[in-house]
């Protein structure tokens, strides 16, 4: 009877301690979403008046802006992205506030989007490419975090070249470069060419990994809400 016992309770040490996972193994909870190889961004005029009634911008009154939001952002999240169509300003509009994404002078603005759950918490986080530089040519990430409402740019920039955010087909976070195919500033197409690094979660960070010689670090966030 008593070694009956202690089996039993040996396996209740072993199923319990089962449960308890790593930081790491908790993470990624939801699905990668993002495109495997291209991205087309058709604009449209939803919810724009809100969005500037919100924002209440008065220098770009002589500029139109649009909603540029993808179908597969617009329905798996409550992001909208809205983008002027020739100074290139990208925003994000969620629960009401309106963020800037990054940076455009001299560049595209935001090329590109994905959503992921790296850091586990059961929600979304909205990540983006965005490029600008007037005289050299540089494409950036960030991401929001809907749980602390704030924008963070990663501490690296990629010279004379565009990003694009993709998932693989272990459901990874990448990043490739990219050349977009414009129409105009807020209907383009981008496609993913050589992979350049991936987006991860390591030691309760969200971390951007590259190893391309033409991506140099610098300091960049984006606290607060416009």
């Amino acid at each position: 009877m008593k070694k009956f016992q202690i089996t039993l309770s040996l396996l209740s040490i072993c199923l319990l301690s089962g449960c308890a996972k790593t930081p790491e193994e908790e993470t990624a909870v939801l699905p990668v979403l993002a495109p495997e190889s291209e991205l087309s961004v058709t604009s449209s005029k939803e919810q724009v008046e809100e969005f500037e009634k919100i924002a209440g911008f008065t220098e770009f009154s002589d500029h139109e802006c649009f909603n540029i939001t993808p179908d597969f952002i617009a329905e798996n999240s409550e992001f909208q992205i809205f983008k002027y169509s020739k100074w290139t300003e990208s925003f994000l509009m969620y629960e009401g506030e309106v963020y800037s994404i990054g940076n455009c002078f001299g560049g595209y603005g935001i090329m590109s989007v994905a959503l992921a759950d790296l850091n586990g918490d059961g929600q979304y986080e909205l990540y983006d490419t965005f490029s600008w530089g007037s005289g050299i040519h540089r494409s950036q990430i960030g991401y929001f975090d809907p749980a602390e409402k704030e924008m963070t740019v990663f501490d690296y920039s990629f010279f004379e070249y565009d990003t694009m955010l993709t998932v693989n087909d272990e459901g990874e976070l990448c990043v490739n470069m990219a050349y977009p195919d414009f129409e105009t500033y807020v209907d383009f197409t981008v496609r993913a060419e050589e992979q350049v690094g991936t987006i991860v979660f390591r030691e309760g960070e969200i971390t951007l990994d590259t190893d391309d010689s033409r991506a140099w670090c610098q300091t960049g966030t984006i606290t607060d809400s416009q």
